[in-house]
């Protein structure tokens, strides 16, 4: 049996999936910052803020599409999202659950919430088929 990603549907059900499992992992890693702190030093985090910093701002200069304040909202978020996804990770290889009832709930929760964006982020942009 051969998979192949000309279907539609295994397409769907792997971006959903995919993005459905980032939505857990960036929320673990909410749990993990405003229980513990930011599970980076501060020394990394501002490594990567100036680098996302310096890269937002010689794209948006290169295109002429943004400004210095636009470099400094998408450094921030690019930021806040991997020290997030660092944190997600590190809060779910170090928390002893018990049951897996809770995160494969929060996991069918952001696959429908995913499917749902998917589908608006596609009728909002037009239908993209290669």
């Amino acid at each position: 049996m051969e998979f192949r990603f000309d279907n539609y549907i295994l397409k769907a059900f792997l971006a959903s999936g995919l993005l459905s499992v980032v939505m857990m992992v960036l929320a673990l890693g909410l749990i993990q910052l405003f229980r513990y702190g930011p599970s980076l030093p501060w020394s990394l985090i501002l490594i990567m803020a100036a680098v996302a910093f310096v890269l937002s701002a010689s794209f948006f200069e290169r295109y002429e599409v943004g400004s210095i304040m636009w470099s400094m909202l998408v450094s921030l978020m690019a930021t806040l999202m991997l020290t997030l996804l660092s944190g997600g990770v590190m809060y779910s290889f170090s928390a002893n659950r018990q049951s897996w009832e809770e995160p494969l709930s929060g996991l069918a929760i952001c696959m429908i919430v995913s499917m749902t964006l998917l589908n608006y982020l596609k009728k909002s942009l037009g239908e993209i088929e290669y």
